[in-house]
């Protein structure tokens, strides 16, 4: 059976998908390029916001629409999850497979004609769905044990060590249809990191809804900083490991000191933030201490002066008032953060916020956006003027040339995450999955530019 998979949303969503690709290819079933070539469609889809959910509801109508006879199109993931009747409805898909049951999709494909799978509650046992009546159901926790086993080989490559969410964050749907989170067990996570080493990776990116909190449903105190120490103790010194969706309260000062300590560890952080505002934080349901972020944050770079830190922030929360948005800005200029994420509220049905009073007129949610996003990219641009003079090592991810022919390679630095911060531009030809000491000769507000030091 042929199959192509497309993947919508977060890197959460496409290690879920690389987990679907080795359990196709191992049962013997054949990966192919585009939809059009493959017998099953797979789309695993995105339910974050609603802008996510159009997107997803547009891709199966376009490729529904598009099927051939005999093709099917089987709808997986977080929207399948989140909101299976109308994506059962739309016409075309033949299966939906929710984000808890993934490691179900050989059974799946596997069946000629399989009818939509009816999903429960994500805090419920999900049943398998068996592709014969000698196969025996398993939990949604079946994910932290089967072996992810990758097929294609990139330099850069996602570990997922947890999934749901132990928040309860008033502006979002996750937890509901992901339920409490569920870590990968440490031996797991060991085992996965060494055979992407294996494969050539150079990179390893952690991510999980909510990174430091990993460990507590195994009963670990500091679960993530144990995890870390004990991925350094099983990788090269060479490689990258790279920390995403770090939640402040949760960064202890043994995990600030063992990112210090161990030369893998990138020194970046992934810091979602969401607003500066005690009183707009309150009503998100998030701890509201801002002056102790900012310790936090002077921790950090006391113990990594380079540190790249990133972050999300919210504008438009209903009720935000100007002085809650000017506490923003405020907190942006005190706090000269590398890179950040600027999302206009989204109203979403079934949470808290979406009944809060107050909400926010879309013009000034706008207006917001665009002063954010100017302050920001001032103090990206300085933070990034910091490395000209100075030598980075770049992770090489493609090369071409310029349009006079001049040979020019493009890669990231330890400050820039994959798909979401900038890039360095190195003069010259260098192979893909090589590190390349760079030294910077320009910057511009999202990138830099260099050559070859040496």
């Amino acid at each position: 059976m042929k199959y192509h998979i497309v993947t919508l949303g977060c890197p959460k969503n496409a290690v879920d998908s690389e987990g679907m690709d080795g359990l196709l290819s191992a049962q013997g079933h054949q990966a192919v390029a585009t939809a059009e070539d493959a017998d099953v469609i797979i789309v695993n889809t995105c339910s974050f916001i609603a802008a996510a959910r159009a997107e997803t509801l547009g891709v199966l109508k376009e490729l529904g629409a598009r099927k051939r006879p005999g093709q099917r199109l089987i709808a997986a993931g977080c929207m399948a999850q989140s909101h299976p009747g109308e994506v059962a409805t739309v016409q075309g898909v033949d299966a939906t497979l929710g984000t808890q049951q993934w490691t179900q999709i050989g059974a799946v494909v596997g069946q000629v004609a399989q009818p939509v799978i009816p999903l429960a509650p994500a805090t419920a046992t999900i049943p398998l769905i068996p592709a014969s009546a000698a196969e025996q159901p398993v939990s949604y926790a079946d994910w932290r044990t089967t072996q992810i086993r990758r097929t294609r080989h990139t330099p850069s490559a996602y570990l997922k060590i947890s999934d749901g969410c132990n928040l309860r964050c008033a502006f979002c749907t996750i937890p509901s249809f992901k339920g409490d989170m569920r870590s990968k067990p440490v031996g797991a996570v060991l085992a996965e990191a060494q055979e992407l080493v294996a494969q050539g990776a150079r990179e390893i990116v952690l991510v999980a809804q909510h990174l430091t909190d990993y460990g507590r449903d195994l009963g670990l105190q500091d679960g993530l900083a144990i995890l870390l120490e004990e991925l350094c103790q099983v990788t090269p010194p060479d490689i990258w490991i790279r920390l995403m969706y770090a939640y402040p309260h949760g960064i202890s000062e043994r995990l600030i000191a063992t990112m210090a300590a161990h030369p893998q560890i990138c020194h970046y952080l992934d810091m979602p933030l969401q607003h500066a505002h005690p009183a707009t934080l309150r009503r998100m349901r998030r701890p509201p201490d801002t002056d102790r972020t900012l310790r936090l944050i002077a921790e950090l770079r006391a113990a990594m002066p380079d540190i790249a830190i990133r972050s999300t922030f919210i504008v438009g929360y209903p009720g935000e008032t100007t002085a809650e948005f000017n506490a923003l800005l405020e907190f942006l200029q005190t706090a000269q953060l590398d890179r950040v994420g600027v999302f206009r509220y989204s109203r979403e049905p079934g949470t808290p916020a979406a009944e809060l009073p107050d909400q926010v007129r879309p013009q000034v949610i706008e207006r917001r956006w665009h002063e954010v996003m100017r302050l920001q990219q001032t103090i990206s641009h300085t933070r990034n003027q910091r490395w000209i003079g100075r030598t980075l090592t770049v992770l090489i991810e493609g090369n071409g040339a310029t349009d006079d022919g001049s040979p020019l390679s493009v890669g990231r630095s330890f400050r820039d995450a994959p798909e979401i911060d900038g890039q360095v531009f190195v003069w010259g030809s260098y192979p893909a999955g090589s590190m390349v000491p760079v030294r910077v000769t320009q910057a511009t507000a999202y990138d830099l530019w260099g050559e070859a030091a040496g």
